[in-house]
């Protein structure tokens, strides 16, 4: 769906309630924003903007862990909303943040662009047309704004000429259904020509417009059997044949209309995958019947082989030494010729009339019995034959049973086969709820500015799970040049950039003793996981929780200590102090505070910091900012 103008000015009423909220929270799913806002008093509000909608959401998303770029550059830049607004009567809206702007163009491919004094600093997609450009570094240049008509004092007087439905949904921006709407409701045909209207059905038109812009609010959504058709801001009797649902605003009819699209996508896709799940087995359930009964006719067929060897036993002994002495005496190509010969006069002994073929390269004679044709193999006694085809029989049974026990569970896995029910409410909803701790929550850790996990050992113990649990091929190895400092673990660090290398450098100085001693700065080292080894040769020695470092190392001199803490949202509603440096913590939080070592006691500033964070609602629990703190004596920076 693709909202109107005229939603979008009905929507505002909701969304200007954002105003003075800080955003918390920047999620970005395909070509879709989720904008998490905090209001006092009130809580979270989430603000969601797509390309061609936007509405306040009670529903979260399933969102990347690991933020796109633009989201993360909107989280840098957009703290408490000064302003909400609609920009004129376009679908542009527009968040106001301190000195930069987030313009949502809801129009057409749609676009976020982040601008800052009248230029642009970020875009979701950087785009050039003739008469604007959308790109980084360059002034923004709003589209040509559309008329307004809630300026005008006559609707029908601003329509150019042509089909009245199709100006009425072009000239005032109210699109197609609303457009059909107003014809449908004042009777006026909607082909006419606006020239060509009387007096009295522009006056009908102009009522019924301003009564559906300026008056009508009676937030409704259609559904079609399970599915949503449209949400609106007000009841259409063009849609009086569909199912019609009320709400108490029109962004609560927008957030129901999108989240039951994706239920039933997800109903949809459910459908999809049981019955190709069912599809599959019953081809399997045939397949397996095929089987078997081409094993059960192998049986049978080789049992009465068997048995018609006994039946037949004189005439087959009587061809069977008739060829081999022909063979011994003759040869192979030979014998073949003289029964054929034979077989061409008037009175054919029978050894030689029950011939059908005889089969030089595999050495056996087909024989013509009243039952029909036996193979029978040369230079083999008759009863090894037979008991050969007696021994295939009992093969095939032997196979018969495990295919039909394969048979029997196939059957059952049909039987037990039921419809997998969806329910979003579970997977969508807002819910709090006790969680379950992440596994790197043991340690020191925090999220890089570009996205990288650090872990850092805390004490001898967790050094060593630190590198001998976690460490993986694709990390890298931190520390800082002199003992006693923690293990510190990039995850997939070989794809980390400069940022993060210094980020995790400045984690391996400041959790350490340079930061009790008040020391500024000190050299750090990072090495590949398969350098590192707790084995040491002969003559070396190691302390239980370091590390002996095979090959070069690559150094980063003179990294300066740095601590800041703030609060992240490690699951939906679920906030947590993060600490590390001041970038890395300014990229993943929506709130800040930079510490130093300092004369504090540790639990006072963090007393300090909880005061401070928890004023905006975080809620952060004092034993882990404690935890989350650099060892020793620290303070407020500024």
């Amino acid at each position: 769906m693709e909202i109107t103008s005229l939603d979008m000015s009905i929507l505002m009423e909701d969304l200007e309630k954002l105003e003075g909220g800080h955003v918390q929270k920047v999620y970005q799913r395909d070509d879709e924003l989720s904008i998490e806002i905090y209001i006092g008093g009130e809580g979270k509000k989430r603000l969601i903007i797509g390309t061609s909608y936007c509405f306040l959401s009670k529903y979260k998303r399933d969102n990347p862990t690991r933020p796109p770029g633009f989201a993360m550059e909107l989280r840098k830049h957009l703290g408490k909303l000064d302003q909400v607004e609609q920009r004129g009567f376009d679908r542009i809206l527009e968040l106001e943040s301190g000195d930069v702007k987030l313009v949502c163009e809801i129009f057409g491919r749609g676009n976020f662009i982040l601008v800052k004094d009248g230029k642009i600093i970020g875009a979701f997609r950087q785009e050039e047309w003739a008469d604007r450009d959308i790109l980084v570094g360059e002034p923004y240049k709003y589209p040509e704004p559309t008329d307004d008509p809630r300026q005008m004092d006559s609707y029908v007087e601003n329509l150019e000429d042509g089909e009245v439905v199709r100006r009425i949904a072009s000239d005032l921006s109210l699109g197609g259904t609303y457009a059909e709407e107003i014809c449908h409701r004042t009777g006026v045909e909607k082909t006419k020509n606006v020239e060509d209207l009387p007096e009295k059905d522009r006056e009908k038109l102009d009522r019924e417009i301003n009564n559906i812009i300026e008056n009508e609010r009676y937030p409704v959504g259609y559904y079609k059997e399970k599915d949503p058709v449209r949400p609106s801001p007000f009841k259409l009797e063009t849609y009086s044949d569909h199912r019609e649902e009320e709400f108490e605003s029109f962004s609560e009819s927008m957030d129901q209309h999108f989240y039951r699209k994706e239920k039933r996508q997800e109903e949809k896709e459910k459908e999809e995958a049981y019955q190709e799940k069912k599809e599959g087995l019953e081809r399997q359930k045939q397949q397996m019947q095929r089987k078997i009964d081409g094993l059960k006719k192998s049986s049978e067929q080789k049992r009465e082989d068997a048995e018609r060897i006994y039946e037949n036993y004189e005439i087959l002994e009587r061809i069977k030494r008739h060829l081999e002495n022909g063979i011994e005496k003759h040869g192979f190509d030979k014998t073949q010729e003289l029964i054929s010969e034979k077989k061409q006069e008037e009175d054919v002994p029978e050894e030689i009339e029950r011939i059908n073929t005889v089969n030089k390269q595999d050495e056996f004679v087909s024989v013509d019995l009243e039952d029909g044709s036996l193979k029978i193999y040369l230079f083999q006694d008759l009863e090894a034959t037979a008991s050969k085809f007696y021994d295939k029989a009992k093969e095939s049974e032997s196979k018969i049973q495990s295919a039909e026990k394969a048979l029997k569970d196939v059957k059952e896995d049909i039987d037990n086969l039921e419809k997998e029910e969806i329910d979003l409410d579970e997977m969508m909803e807002d819910k709090t709820r006790e969680r379950e701790k992440k596994w790197f929550e043991k340690y020191r850790w925090f999220y890089s500015s570009e996205g990288f996990l650090v872990i850092c050992g805390r004490d001898v113990q967790t050094n060593e799970m630190v590198v001998k649990k976690h460490m993986e091929k694709n990390d890298l190895y931190l520390h800082a040049d002199f003992d006693g400092g923690p293990s510190v673990v990039i995850k997939d660090g070989q794809e980390a950039g400069e940022q993060t290398l210094e980020e995790a450098a400045k984690a391996a100085v400041t959790f350490t003793k340079t930061w009790k001693a008040g020391i500024g700065a000190d050299d750090v080292y990072y090495v590949d996981p398969d350098q590192v080894t707790e084995d040491p040769e002969s003559g070396e020695y190691r302390e239980k929780g370091s590390f002996i470092i095979r090959g070069d190392r690559t150094y980063m001199r003179n990294v300066s200590v740095e601590a800041a803490i703030g609060p992240y949202e490690l699951e939906e509603d679920q906030w947590v102090p993060m600490c590390g440096p001041k970038k890395a913590v300014e990229e993943n939080c929506p709130e800040t505070v930079e510490m130093k070592p300092g004369h504090t006691k540790k639990s006072d500033t963090a007393k300090e910091i909880r005061s401070k964070l928890n004023d905006d609602g975080y809620s952060l629990d004092l034993d882990y900012i404690i935890r989350a703190m650099p060892p020793g004596e620290t303070e407020v920076k500024g």
